[in-house]
């Protein structure tokens, strides 16, 4: 189970700051001059959701994930945030490397499927233990208002 639960990392998927949250740290592909492929848009989420993580911006994280957000854990879009509050609260410097994902768009919902790891260390080494984790996952997206947003995170199937 805890490994499932460091999964969500990649996430995707703790708030360290209070207060209404700053969209303008978000990053947003720019098109300049070709039209970006439904691939290259949901792989730039997933690129800023890690960057999320790791800065660990809460905000930037959850603008990429759906209100209707659920998993095989259990949680919903407030439990993937506590989750992510409990992260970001007893963990130092996260980590994250990712191969480039390989993604399946079939009209509005896409499959990502990734290979990452995961090192973080614990705030208090004495009362938590270091993530060393690697793995695969499938992410789910859903095309909501010319938007991809994450609806799940797994194991890949």
């Amino acid at each position: 189970m805890h490994n499932r639960l460091l999964q969500v990392l990649v996430l995707g998927v703790a708030i360290t700051q209070t207060g209404c949250p700053q969209f303008s740290d978000i990053e947003i592909p720019v098109l300049m001059t070709s039209k970006v492929s439904e691939e290259e848009v949901i792989a730039a989420v997933l690129d800023d959701v890690q960057r999320g993580i790791e800065s660990k911006k809460i905000y930037k994280v959850l603008a990429h994930v759906s209100k209707d957000y659920h998993d095989q854990e259990g949680r919903d879009y407030i439990g993937i945030q506590s989750y992510l509050n409990y992260l970001f609260k007893e963990y130092k410097e996260i980590r994250i490397t990712r191969t480039r994902p390989r993604i399946i768009v079939e009209g509005l919902r896409a499959k990502a499927f990734e290979t990452f790891g995961t090192q973080a260390k614990p705030i208090n080494p004495a009362s938590g233990r270091p993530i060393d984790v690697q793995g695969h996952v499938t992410v789910y997206l859903e095309k909501t208002g010319g938007m991809w947003q994450i609806v799940e995170w797994g194991p890949i199937q």
